[in-house]
């Protein structure tokens, strides 16, 4: 009776014994089947990502052949290209329409293209020297936050298209720091303006701090004399402005206006946040469409005063067949004649 009490254990044993190993064994093919699918998609997505590039690079290359640099691998990059590191961040003005690698100076059609821009600090490993410039952008540069390590070779740019007296350079840590300058000063070792002015030809003369004006123009388009263009404005003045609140004093300028114009019977219209009339900024019936269909004058003033700062708020006026009333630091005869 013993015997077969124990060999019904050992048989109950076995079995479970069995079904362990079998559990295992179901267990670790799943796992090593998910194992497998991962690998298996993680390369079907890289390959999918790297098909793409490819595809680009052929269709770029077809456009122009010059493409075929931005596409080489980072151990086969040109060694007589300037390799310039953006330091601070890449999504702010005008740091994002520089892009990365060649693409901005070839799509611009520039005369110099073997520029190649990072903005991964990290591009030549943690090796920074290896740059031959590193930009800086005045808006969101901190004096905690620069490199460890500078070569005698290499460039340090300051750059900023934004008013100096919104953003000044106080600190004591950027005395004799920079090399260079790019902004709208037209003393700028590496000038980054608004406005550029051309002539007949289409060579760029201006801005300049001397500027040649032609004094009695020879001929002159019959387009900028036909008086049909403005006979149908009703109205005087307009202004688009957002910002409220700016260091120039723009809107108490703009209230005393409104007040030296009210015995008249005339107005300035102000469009955006600081104001009451609102227009679409697509459409039939834009903004845009509203000033050369309605407005004599417009309201071109800066947020700040700054030397040889002027901004788009002139060519809005200039773009749309009206008289801009500027209001800014500048010397205006380096961008307009008198």
């Amino acid at each position: 009776m013993s015997w077969n009490v124990r060999a019904t254990c050992s048989r109950q044993f076995g079995n479970k014994l069995s079904l362990i190993k079998f559990f295992f064994f179901i267990s670790f093919t799943n796992l090593f089947a998910c194992l497998y699918w991962a690998q298996e998609t993680n390369i079907q997505q890289q390959t999918s990502v790297t098909d793409s590039l490819v595809q680009e690079a052929i269709e770029n290359v077809g456009r122009d052949y010059r493409y075929e640099n931005v596409y080489r691998k980072l151990n086969a990059l040109p060694k007589d290209f300037k390799y310039i590191l953006l330091w601070t961040r890449k999504d702010y003005a005008p740091f994002y329409f520089y892009g990365e690698g060649q693409r901005a100076f070839l799509e611009n059609d520039c005369e110099q293209i073997k520029c190649y821009v990072a903005t991964d600090r990290k591009f030549f490993g943690h090796d920074l020297t290896k740059f031959d410039a590193i930009a800086f952008n005045g808006r969101n540069m901190k004096s905690n936050d620069l490199p460890s390590i500078r070569s005698p070779h290499q460039q340090y740019i300051y750059i900023n298209m934004e008013s100096a007296d919104n953003y000044p350079v106080c600190d004591k840590a950027f005395n004799g720091f920079f090399n260079w300058t790019s902004s709208y000063r037209l003393d700028s070792d590496i000038r980054c303006g608004y406005i550029v002015i051309r002539n007949k030809q289409g060579d760029i003369v201006g801005p300049n701090q001397k500027m040649l004006w032609e004094k009695k123009p020879t001929t002159i388009d019959e387009e900028y004399i036909d008086m049909s263009r403005v006979k149908n404005k009703t109205k005087a003045a307009a202004w688009f402005v957002s910002n409220c609140r700016s260091r120039s004093g723009r809107l108490s300028y703009a209230k005393g206006l409104m007040n030296a114009l009210k015995p008249f019977n005339l107005t300035v219209d102000v469009y955006g946040k600081c104001g009451k009339s609102r227009c679409p900024t697509t459409g039939a019936n834009n903004c845009s469409h509203l000033l050369q269909h309605d407005y004599y004058f417009y309201m071109s003033m800066e947020n700040s005063f700054d030397e040889d700062y002027v901004t788009e708020k002139l060519l809005t006026a200039l773009h749309n067949d009206v008289v801009p009333i500027v209001y800014g630091g500048a010397d205006y005869t380096r961008v307009c004649m008198k």
